[in-house]
């Protein structure tokens, strides 16, 4: 029997819901301001997915989200922000090339409260929408039945209600992206410790529904240590001093139903001086090297003839050089 006689014998109603294989839309990726995770993820975040984005304080997931959402509004694309933390900075979004006039914003205190934006932002035919971050959402179990009003603290103990709160809210999330419109959601997480155990490693809160329903878990991290400080100087008066303006960040490509996982990279995050955000060129550099288009010896970097002393030398030459961009970016992606 054919596929074709198959189908024909199916109900025309269920025949609605069916198309082949050959006839499903490939994936689109949003671009992230790293070359290497592109790399890794097969072209960036997958559209039409869950992603979650976890990790520990201060290692720019929100910053990675907004550079991200910069990059896609280049493209035409519409993104909104859901603001759970209520941190949200126009000016910092603007540093990072977001188009704030352009950028929906709306603000989240409740699961509940997420769940009824983010779906109407999927109805509404958005394409990337940002949730920062869950951490932060409170579950139904906080608030009286029927109402807005807060509980008091003592009752609120109900173990689970945040977890089953969560599984709910991605399947009706899932649910609610139109693959003829696919929508990309960024889910922010902070990373805690199991409650019942001393030695356990950090995990992104929301029980286990909300990596069940990722595609995509990238985790980063971002030490506070000297020797992950990028220094910078910057001048007081008429002094010169050392300061730091950055740090190294290390990203581990933990699961993807859309790329090979198990991939780990790093990337420099500048928070001051003249280049704020993720280092998109230094990167592109460090990424080239590995796959063997930029030739190292020692302290010397060869980049098609040209000899270059020293990883920053070789970066401000490919930063003043938009041909040895699309140079290198040609070589990564062909």
């Amino acid at each position: 029997m054919t596929v074709q006689e198959v189908l024909s014998q199916l109900n025309p109603n269920l025949r609605k819901a069916i198309s082949m294989g050959s006839e499903v839309a490939p994936i689109e990726y949003a671009k992230t301001p790293s070359e290497a995770l592109n790399s890794s993820l097969g072209g960036g975040f997958p559209y039409g997915r869950q992603v979650l984005i976890w990790g520990n304080k201060s290692s720019a997931k929100s910053s990675l989200c907004l550079q991200t959402i910069g990059l896609a509004q280049e493209e035409g694309k519409v993104c909104a922000w859901i603001d759970a933390e209520m941190s949200y900075s126009k000016e910092w979004a603007e540093s990072l090339g977001v188009d704030t006039d352009n950028l929906i914003v709306s603000q989240a205190r409740t699961i509940n409260d997420m769940v009824d934006v983010g779906t109407d932002l999927m109805a509404a035919g958005v394409d990337i929408i940002v949730i920062d971050s869950i951490s932060a959402l409170l579950p139904a179990v906080y608030f009286e039945k029927g109402g807005d009003e807060l509980k008091q603290l003592e009752n609120t103990k109900q173990i689970g209600a945040e977890s089953r709160d969560f599984s709910n809210a991605w399947k009706m999330l899932n649910y609610a992206n139109n693959r003829t419109k696919p929508t990309l959601l960024l889910i922010i997480s902070q990373a805690r410790n199991a409650i019942s155990a001393m030695y356990t490693q950090p995990a992104p809160q929301g029980g286990n529904a909300t990596k069940f329903y990722s595609s995509t878990i990238l985790k980063v991290f971002s030490s506070e240590s000297d020797n992950q400080a990028i220094k910078g100087k910057k001048y007081v008066g008429d002094k010169i001093i050392e300061t730091k303006v950055g740090r190294k960040v290390r990203w581990d490509l933990q699961f993807s139903k859309t790329s090979p996982a198990f991939q780990s990279g790093e990337y420099d995050f500048y928070f001051d001086g003249d280049h704020i955000g993720i280092d998109s060129i230094a990167d592109l550099v460090d990424t080239a090297e590995m796959q063997g288009i930029i030739e190292r010896s020692g302290a010397w970097y060869t980049l098609k003839d040209d000899r270059h002393q020293g990883r920053d030398n070789l970066v401000a030459a490919v930063r003043e050089d938009l041909d040895l961009q699309d140079y290198l970016r040609e070589a990564l992606n062909g």
